[in-house]
């Protein structure tokens, strides 16, 4: 029996978000200067922040770069306030 996976997973999305906003303030970063490194909007951070937005790959390795960390570790740190 196959599993559907859901397209849209609000919760990690949320979880993803609070990574990524730890890990911009961390490296001393406005949503503004992250979004201009990483070649994205501003409002792209804002919304993958607020959870509202989840991020495709080649964002992920696009705003880990400029955070200086690889996207697995961007990715593992989400894992960390993910919900069971």
């Amino acid at each position: 029996m196959a599993v559907r996976m859901e397209r849209s997973n609000q919760r990690l999305a949320a979880a993803f978000g609070v990574a990524l906003r730890r890990q911009r303030e961390r490296a001393g970063l406005t949503q503004e200067q992250l979004a201009e490194r990483a070649d994205v909007s501003a409002r792209f951070i804002s919304f993958l922040e607020t959870g509202k937005r989840q991020p495709s790959l080649s964002a992920n390795e696009a705003l880990s770069s400029e955070l200086e960390m690889r996207m697995t570790i961007l990715v593992d740190h989400a894992h960390n306030y993910y919900p069971n």
